[in-house]
């Protein structure tokens, strides 16, 4: 800790702008390729040659990051397995729950025939009851730790997307009921995810686990709406009938595995013992 006499006021910040642009680059390609599948073929060049700027952009990212010990986001954090996998666990999370809150809304519009109003006001209770899930979780963690409310929030949200998949297609009010299971599960899970997972880096790089988790937050979120977009068009293409429910249960579908996959990471990775 310096003192006010340490402290330099015209000291210069070191702005990383060819790490933050070939990181950006490869977050924005990553996008790009995975949109214009609803359009062209995977194997075609506007899929493919997006994916393969990704792939360029991500390993010039990697090259001038790797060594350097002031990295706008370091890549040697990942060599944490269990930061990482909680990590991914975080973002599968965040990819379901905005892929569903793209969904619901325009399911309620083109399947049920609902109003816009009450398309709008669908997935408000599922909110309501996140806010006082994350409370509760917050509660359990620092009582019991991470594991408990991140297991039982996963649970929770997987037992909504198995009755999503089973009970397709879906009236308004089940919407209702099963959003509300689903955002209660991942307000349980979700911000302990991230706790736990900067745990395990320690406090000298609870600063760049910060940065990591924050900036996948946001990209993770673009992801599953464009997830849900990209698979309801593609359905809309190929379909005579209703694409929004085909598109939609297929998402259902993807989903599923995301947070079976989530399951088992957090199994597998979240610390059983409450860290001190």
């Amino acid at each position: 800790m310096y003192s006010i006499g340490q402290i330099n006021p015209l000291q210069k910040v070191k702005i990383k702008y060819g790490q933050w642009l070939s990181l950006a680059v490869a977050l924005v390609c990553l996008m790009l390729g995975f949109t214009r599948i609803a359009k062209y073929s995977f194997l075609s060049v506007p899929v493919l040659g997006f994916l393969l700027l990704e792939i360029i952009s991500l390993l010039i990212w990697l090259k001038i990051s790797w060594s350097d010990k002031e990295a706008l986001i370091s890549p040697q954090l990942f060599k944490n397995m269990h930061f990482s996998m909680q990590l991914i666990a975080y973002c599968f999370a965040k990819i379901a729950t905005l892929a569903l809150g793209f969904i619901f809304p325009i399911y309620v519009q083109a399947v049920n025939n609902g109003s816009v109003s009450l398309a709008g006001w669908i997935t408000f209770p599922g909110a309501v009851i996140n806010a006082l899930m994350a409370a509760l979780a917050g509660k359990l963690l620092d009582k019991k730790g991470a594991r408990l409310p991140i297991i039982i929030g996963i649970i929770a949200s997987l037992t909504s997307l198995i009755l999503m998949n089973i009970l397709a297609p879906l009236s308004s009010i089940a919407i209702v009921l099963l959003y509300v299971l689903y955002y209660g599960g991942y307000g349980m899970c979700f911000g302990s995810l991230m706790t736990s997972g900067l745990i395990t880096l320690g406090k000298a790089n609870h600063a760049q686990g910060d940065a990591i988790f924050n900036t996948l937050q946001q990209f993770s979120g673009a992801l599953g709406t464009a997830l849900a977009g990209t698979l309801i068009a593609i359905a809309q293409n190929n379909h005579v009938g209703n694409g929004t429910a085909i598109g939609s249960k297929w998402t259902f579908m993807v989903l599923l595995v995301l947070i079976i996959i989530n399951l088992v990471l957090a199994l597998l990775f979240v610390p059983k013992k409450k860290s001190k």
